[in-house]
């Protein structure tokens, strides 16, 4: 028996059976780098020759072809739609009253038109740089939150309820000891309370300090919505707790902003100098600098706190002075 094939089938046929699975589908996910290809000058030539033989006419046309090829370019990386779209309009309209409430920078801060890029592949190499990273990352997370079946662990639910801002200051001249001893003068206190306290404080650090709180309380207010007060007709009930210090205060309002905690850490040295030591030998003294951190909270944070500890107390097994148990090995072994 023979097998009645044609010939260019049974090729097709084995060359689709050899063939590789298309991979297009993955090339989404390779990281994405960015080449530099200007990074010896081109040299030639010819091209200077070639130039000196053309007609005012032919460099005329020469330059209007750059200038369009300019301005196409510049459309193409500034335009945030690929195409003509639905929205071009609300798009402009956005653009148009943007730009009419930026003020117009002059002299060197003005940037072009070629100066940044809306493409797609140019906004991904800073906003998605390894897409195979974060397609694991949302992988794991998919998993945790499908094994946790919705329910939200303790650190969770309190970052998803109680607002807080870390501030880190500025360089300061002066030494962690120092600048330490303001820092606890503050932690626990309101924010109106420390301001208070650096300003009638006699140290020289007190005023940055000062200046570090008032930063800090912008910017939780700011960003982070805090010290806002009743929103929505809610009404706040005075309650008086215990903090972690072992203070008593009264809580007027929740929303009310305080220092959690504030922490002193060495900044890089300053002005250094050579000390000189015994029998040739020499080291480098540096002038020291610190930094302050600060920790912004919210007083439901305290009560919170403070409701847990009472609740712990109060589950708390009562105190047995000895144990009830028979007494055993009653010998002198240790007078032996």
């Amino acid at each position: 028996m023979s097998l009645h094939l044609p010939t260019r089938q049974a090729a097709n046929a084995a060359r689709a059976a050899v063939a590789k699975p298309s991979t297009t589908h993955l090339q989404c996910l390779l990281p994405r780098t960015q080449r530099r290809h200007a990074w010896f000058p081109k040299f030639s030539w010819s091209k200077k020759s070639s130039e000196e033989g053309l007609s005012s006419e032919s460099r005329l046309a020469q330059e209007v072809t750059k200038r369009e090829k300019e301005r196409r370019l510049a459309d193409r990386i500034t335009n945030r739609s690929r195409g003509a779209t639905i929205f071009d309009e609300e798009i402009k309209e956005a653009e148009g009253k943007r730009e009419a409430n930026v003020p117009r920078p002059t002299g060197s801060t003005q940037h072009t038109p070629l100066s940044y890029s809306h493409m797609k592949e140019h906004m991904q190499m800073a906003l998605d740089p390894d897409p195979r990273w974060r397609v694991r990352y949302q992988r794991k997370k998919i998993m945790q939150a499908v094994r946790a079946n919705g329910k939200m662990s303790k650190e969770e639910r309190i970052k998803a309820t109680e607002r807080e801002l870390v501030h880190d200051g500025d360089h300061l001249p002066t030494s962690t000891k120092k600048l330490g001893h303001l820092a606890r003068q503050v932690v626990g206190k309101t924010i109106d309370e420390a301001l208070t306290q650096m300003r009638f404080s006699k140290k020289k650090m007190a005023r940055e300090i000062l200046h570090q709180i008032q930063i800090a309380r912008d910017q939780a207010i700011v960003t982070r919505g805090m010290g806002l007060g009743a929103h929505s007709g809610e009404t706040f009930v005075k309650r008086t707790i215990k903090t972690k210090e072992g203070k008593k205060i009264e809580v007027q309002d929740p929303t009310r902003i305080y220092i959690d905690e504030a922490w002193v850490v060495k900044a890089p040295g300053r002005g250094a100098r050579i000390q000189y030591h015994a029998r040739g030998r020499m080291s480098r003294m540096f002038r020291p600098s610190a930094v302050v951190h600060l920790r912004l909270k919210e007083e439901k944070t305290r009560i919170r706190r403070y409701d847990e500890k009472v609740a712990k107390e109060a589950k708390k097994a009562p105190w047995i002075h000895l144990p009830n148990r028979p007494v055993t090995a009653q010998r002198q072994y240790y007078s032996w």
